[in-house]
């Protein structure tokens, strides 16, 4: 096999991989997540690595919906409180920063939801909300692959859901988008 095709099947197992989970994902913790975000007063979203970067992606979508969303560890990020919300992402759920972030939110009154493959993890005993995105590949690399790819799927589908809730319209939505660029 050449270089293409090996690398077209690498990318067709890992949709398959990923479609797999997404059909075993449990969607009523996404709907109760997606009714919950826009009671609380602040959402902050945090995960290390690439759920980090999903994190951030989703953080991204709670401010293009109008609700107020912050990242841990960035100067402007304000103080979290009763009230608010701390969505960790981490694959294992043994992130070190990761759960020290959302047992520092739990003593500060906040509000914290666990998406993890770990629903035992140290990271889920944190939590007042565990959502488990089911993916059971033994291998480490692509089990976090196929992590990332499916949570940041299902996020994005909390954000349509809350751009229904929230009666988004395009208007409202290209103003909060990203005009610096």
């Amino acid at each position: 096999m050449s270089d293409r095709d090996d690398l077209k099947a690498a990318g067709e197992d890992l949709v398959r991989q990923i479609s797999e989970v997404m059909a075993e994902v449990d969607w009523a913790s996404f709907v109760e997540l997606s009714h919950l975000l826009p009671r609380v007063g602040r959402t902050f979203v945090t995960g290390a690595g690439r759920s980090g970067l999903v994190a951030r992606s989703f953080g991204m979508r709670l401010m293009h919906s109008g609700l107020t969303a912050h990242i841990p560890g960035e100067t402007i990020t304000p103080a979290a409180d009763e009230g608010d919300l701390l969505v960790a992402i981490s694959c294992t759920g043994r992130t070190g920063y990761t759960r020290y972030l959302a047992h520092r939110a739990r003593e500060l009154g906040a509000q914290v939801t666990v998406i993890t493959t770990e629903p035992e993890s140290p990271l889920a005993k944190e939590a007042n909300q565990v959502i488990v995105v089911p993916v059971t590949a033994e291998n480490i690399v692509v089990r976090a692959a196929v992590f990332e790819h499916a949570a940041s799927l299902c996020l994005d589908a909390v954000f349509n859901v809350l751009a229904g809730q929230l009666e988004l319209d395009l208007a409202a939505y290209r103003q909060r988008h990203a005009n610096l660029e």
